[in-house]
């Protein structure tokens, strides 16, 4: 089974950052003449919030994300989890579930006297490690043509255009996943990002397109553009700002449906900090904070039982194991219907999942079935 996914990635080229400056001015323009029109004109800056919101939506499903290339496999040990608790305001809309990865086999200890640059510089070096199109290195190297973020802070080191994901440990004389009793001299290591999609942005988003748009195949009004110009999108926010009593109460209940951030999809078992993991999913830049690389969405991820896999001599040939099969996996949609796109690895999965003898549950001795053997044609007689 996979985890949920919402969003698509963008071109690098075609990345862009919502302009909210119409929005702007026509808040501002109902409020102006809101004394004049008797409060009719506040139907416009009620119209404008709509249509900020419809941006916002968009660029959090449809618009952040740059896509990198195929899915990708990470391997490593959990450095750490991120959660919506970790935001505040409205930035808890996107309520993901993130895991941090120091990618095998590298080890916290390598980390502990070195400065954010130097760490981050000797990890991405590392293209060697895995045996495999060039890893670990290559996931959290800045890639080509990267569109300027939207946080872009230009650091001290680091390009205006990619600033990492670092996890900060408090004390370098105490080398552990967990805090230190005391703090210390910190040091920095440098994480890959894995997200796992929550459910709030999607039930949020998703409400609002329903209310804007009410009437079956209005929605395509929505997306009506003339000569570039959003009249359609202008349109459904008119329509919002009327209905808005109703949509303001439909996204409050959205907003709480939407509170599983689905760290436990598939039923899945818990992870703590230091546990090593194979995760699986989608290449992506994320250029709505300050530049990184990550997987987002993850698809998978397995928890790998035996810890010295990461370390011994068959590391190389476990990781291009792990992650060969891992690919293998179709991925899910509803009972009955043919996943698209698959790779031929995956279509030959799909196709021997749908025999009558792998549809057991409990077990194969208990609920399976012998596959049907067809006889051989009889021998022509002459």
């Amino acid at each position: 089974m996979s985890a949920p996914q919402y969003t698509k990635c963008v071109d690098r080229y075609d990345y862009e950052y919502p302009n909210f400056g119409p929005e702007i001015f026509v808040a501002i323009a109902g409020l102006v003449y809101a004394i004049s029109t008797f409060g009719i004109s506040l139907v416009l800056s009620l119209a404008a919030a709509m249509s900020a919101l419809m941006k916002v939506c968009d660029y959090i499903l449809n618009g952040k994300l740059v896509c990198l290339g195929d899915d990708q496999c990470a391997v490593g040990r959990v450095a750490a989890f991120e959660t919506v608790d970790d935001k505040s305001g409205v930035d808890k809309i996107d309520n993901d579930f993130s895991i941090n990865l120091l990618l095998a086999p590298h080890h916290l200890d390598e980390f502990a006297n070195g400065t954010q640059e130097a760490n981050y510089k000797w990890l991405i070096k590392d293209t060697t490690s895995w045996g495999h199109d060039g890893l670990p290195g290559k996931l959290i190297t800045e890639q080509s043509d990267m569109p300027l973020p939207r946080e872009s802070d230009g650091g001290s080191w680091h390009s205006a255009r990619y600033a990492g994901t670092f996890k900060t440990y408090a004390n370098s004389n105490y080398i552990s996943w967990e805090d230190p009793p005391t703090p210390g001299k910190p040091f920095d290591v440098p994480v890959f990002h894995c997200e796992i999609e929550g459910e709030r942005a999607h039930a949020v988003c998703s409400t609002l397109a329903a209310l804007s748009s009410p009437i079956p195949g209005f929605g395509a009004i929505c997306r009506f553009k003339l000569f570039g110009i959003p009249l359609g999108r202008w349109a459904c926010a008119v329509v919002a700002a009327i209905l808005a009593p109703i949509i303001l109460a439909a996204l409050a209940i959205a907003w709480a449906a939407g509170s599983d951030d689905n760290r436990s999809f598939d039923g899945a078992g818990s992870l703590k900090r230091g546990d090593p993991v194979i995760i699986r999913g989608r290449w992506c830049y994320d250029a709505s904070h300050s530049g990184w690389n990550e997987i987002h969405p993850v698809m998978s991820v397995q928890r790998i039982e035996n810890e010295k896999d990461l370390d011994g001599v068959m590391f190389k040939d476990a990781i291009a194991r792990w992650c060969s099969l891992t690919g293998e996996v179709p991925p899910v949609t509803d009972p009955g219907v043919r996943p698209q796109g698959m790779t031929p690895e995956q279509s030959t999965v799909y196709d021997n999942q749908q025999q009558p003898e792998n549809q057991w549950v409990i077990h194969p001795y208990v609920d399976g079935c012998e596959p049907v053997e067809t006889a051989p044609p009889p021998p022509v007689i002459h």
